[in-house]
């Protein structure tokens, strides 16, 4: 995969082994990676020399494959075949984030009822390119690439543990017809984990975020995700606790009396003294100056 815009990549970790594949039994390993972009990435053009699937973990954007553009979105599940042309471009407003996995069959000395032979015949009739994925297959996928991007003892296991459920989901995914399955508690775990790393950020560091796209770039996901994964969990929106903590802060600021309302919505990110005055009055019903009149009165 090359290329063609680095300086839109906010975050690509990618391992290639076009020189020299990596053998994980019949399975040979050409490329791995994950990458989160922005608006307007492309891909680049290029011919696939392997076997590709793609998971779309978040955003939207389009694929083209031998001139047939396609589509794709958050959950998307999508394979292309060796020597076909593939170029894809991110959405300009939600850009996409994905997973991918380059790889190729060996079935030199393995036995004719090696149970991946079935996979390839799968794969090779070539009659679904793109499904949403109902399997959890990010699950395997962000496995293998920490193993990859954190190798530790018996990671070679491991990887080969991955890959192989890559390739069981995917063709499952491409070719049985759905079924009721379990939620993904893993999945529900990690969520919840992202939204309290969410609510750390802004915590932690509320008064370096000038706007809330920072947020997004930090974490390395699409702020239109993590607002709608925030808003099911909390149930308020990125921008309503984001504007609570500052309120909060600029409470404790007016009580101590030691800033000025310019200096306290300078500090807080505000555009004006009057910005920060219209939304606190918003919200309280009176603006801070008057507030912080009221406390010198209520102390007298």
């Amino acid at each position: 995969m090359e290329e063609s815009s680095e300086k839109t990549v906010k975050f690509h970790f990618d391992k290639g082994y076009f020189e020299e594949p990596r053998s994980y039994g019949p399975v040979k390993l050409y490329q791995v990676g994950d990458l989160f972009c922005q608006g307007g990435y492309r891909i680049g053009l290029h011919r696939q020399v392997c076997y590709e699937i793609s998971y779309i973990v978040s955003g939207k954007g389009v694929y083209e494959t031998d001139g047939t553009v396609c589509k794709v979105k958050e959950g998307d599940l999508l394979i292309n075949y060796p020597g076909e042309m593939h170029d894809g471009v991110a959405d300009s407003i939600e850009p996409f984030r994905y997973y991918y996995v380059g790889f190729q069959f060996d079935f030199a000395g393995e036995p004719d009822e090696h149970p991946l032979r079935p996979l390839q015949k799968l794969l090779d009739q070539r009659k679904v390119r793109q499904v949403k994925d109902r399997l959890d297959i990010a699950r395997p996928l962000s496995g293998l690439l920490a193993e990859l991007y954190h190798p530790s003892s018996g990671s070679g296991l491991m990887i080969h543990a991955f890959l192989h459920q890559i390739l069981v989901l995917g063709c499952r995914n491409l070719y049985e017809q759905p079924e009721p399955i379990f939620p993904s508690y893993t999945q529900v775990d990690e969520e919840k984990q992202l939204v309290y790393e969410l609510v750390q950020f802004i915590d932690s560091k509320l008064l370096r975020i000038t706007e809330l796209s920072m947020i997004a770039d930090e974490l390395h996901y699409s702020y239109p995700y993590l607002s709608r994964l925030f808003a099911r969990e909390t149930g308020l929106t990125i921008k309503e606790y984001f504007d609570r903590k500052r309120f909060e802060q600029a409470i404790l600021w007016l009580q101590s009396s030691k800033l000025s309302v310019t200096q306290i919505a300078e500090r807080l990110h505000y555009r004006s003294i009057h910005t920060f005055s219209k939304a606190f009055r918003n919200k309280f019903g009176m603006s801070p100056t008057m507030y912080k009149q009221w406390l010198e009165n209520s102390k007298k």
